[in-house]
């Protein structure tokens, strides 16, 4: 008799779900958390990189020497002339006043700015480069990197090559979690949308735009004026309640119709939907060109928001928070304690946030999916025409997503060249 057939081991028992929860140690296949991003290098040349913190000591350095420049011509005759005829602050046809609105508005954009930029920056750690070519060849194309150099690795993966953020910087803050990142960047991105188009009908119903909108060339000189008394450390005397002075002006209209829509067009161009529908302008405009400008429209907001907050509480802090968090124009401590209770309920929004993502996971898809997927059932429906891409438009460069077995049985066929399989 032969031996008896015996039954397959029940693996039911060692099989569980982790839908609900993620193990940040085993998830992705157990990446090497140690694999960090690093500070953010720029290309130099061909093969030289220099590395941007160095901006802070000699954006210091140019500031110093900015307020020198700015002393020795606010001395000048001639530059005292052109400050008197330009103070700064054109204030015919503009109604004095915040309404309610505005604060509420304002609020809720740098709530949801905060989520929009920490997984921004995580979804970009997933692949820390950018490139200003549609081919994404490593060490040839790339102007920008916040991740080591790419080994000379045949089989380096695009998976190897994510970095890691600190949970408290990043969203979700683990290494590899870019589809948790964009759940949570475009769902809370309509939202933002949502809140911007309210601020924009808002803005030209109740002719609040003209405190915003430049109606005469004098801005120009006005914001110059302006720079100038700043840098000399002379300040001009502000009341944004009544108008705001040229450069504010300028700053404000640049963040509001030109850098917050470019943000949605950029992003719109990363849509591979769209990129294959609309070929022409791809071909033009690439996946990559859309990334590089996304993330110069980041840069600026990030430095918008650096300035703003300084010059907010560095002149007349009270009175300023009282036009934006009170709708009032005084110096009492209103606006103030609005502000900080604000900014409390958005530090506990940041702190909470990446906790709540690792222990409910699928509560930020079903939620993010919520919000975003009308437009993306919308965008499959888009299929390139046939012929529209050619074989030029393939990448010399191919990144992997996979990882080949490690397994000893696969070496040793590997190693036989495959004779054995």
């Amino acid at each position: 008799m032969g031996t008896p057939l015996q039954s397959p081991p029940d693996y039911r028992n060692e099989i569980h779900t982790a839908e609900d929860v993620i193990d940040v140690e085993t998830y992705g296949g157990g990446f090497d958390l140690t694999r960090r991003a690093t500070a953010p290098k720029l290309r130099v040349g061909r093969d030289r990189w220099f590395n941007l913190l160095w901006l802070i000591p000699i954006g210091f350095a140019l500031l110093i020497a900015g307020v020198a420049v700015g002393k020795g011509l606010h001395n000048m005759p001639a530059v005292q002339s052109f400050i008197q005829r330009h103070p700064g602050t054109d204030r015919s046809g503009v109604a004095p006043g915040l309404p309610a609105w505005i604060g509420w508005t304002h609020f809720f954009n740098l709530f949801m700015m905060m989520f929009i930029i920490r997984t921004g920056i995580q979804i970009l750690c997933d692949h820390p480069r950018l490139y200003f070519s549609r081919n994404a060849t490593p060490g040839k194309d790339e102007w920008l990197r916040v991740g080591p150099p790419v080994p000379d690795d045949e089989l380096w993966t695009a998976n190897a090559d994510t970095v890691a953020l600190p949970p408290q910087l990043g969203l979700p803050g683990f290494r590899h979690s870019i589809g948790l990142a964009r759940w949570w960047h475009l769902g809370v991105d309509v939202l933002w949308l949502v809140d911007g188009a309210v601020f924009y009908v808002l803005l030209f119903a109740t002719g609040q735009w003209r405190h915003i909108v430049p109606t005469s060339w004098d801005v120009f000189p006005n914001a110059a004026s302006v720079a100038i008394q700043y840098l000399s450390l002379d300040w001009p005397t502000d009341n944004g309640w009544v108008a705001y002075n040229g450069l504010q002006l300028l700053s404000y209209f640049t963040t509001v119709f030109i850098a917050a829509p470019a943000a949605l067009i950029t992003g719109l161009g990363m849509s591979p939907a769209l990129s294959q529908r609309v070929h022409w302008l791809s071909k033009r405009l690439s996946i990559q060109h859309a990334r590089s400008l996304h993330f110069v429209v980041l840069v600026y907001f990030l430095f918008f928001i650096l300035v703003h907050v300084t010059m907010v509480l560095t002149t007349s802090a009270l009175r300023n928070l009282n036009h934006m968090f009170a709708s009032r124009d005084d110096n009492s401590w209103v606006g103030f304690w609005i502000f900080a209770a604000a900014m409390v309920v958005t530090a506990i929004a940041w702190v909470w946030a990446t906790p709540f993502t690792i222990r409910h996971p699928r509560v930020i898809q079903r939620v993010g999916y919520a919000l975003v997927g009308p437009f993306q059932r919308m965008l499959e429906q888009l299929d390139p025409k046939p012929g529209a891409f050619t074989e030029k438009d393939i990448s010399p460069h191919h990144w992997r997503n996979g990882r080949l077995p490690e397994t000893v049985e696969y070496k040793e066929l590997e190693a036989n060249d495959f004779k054995d399989w």
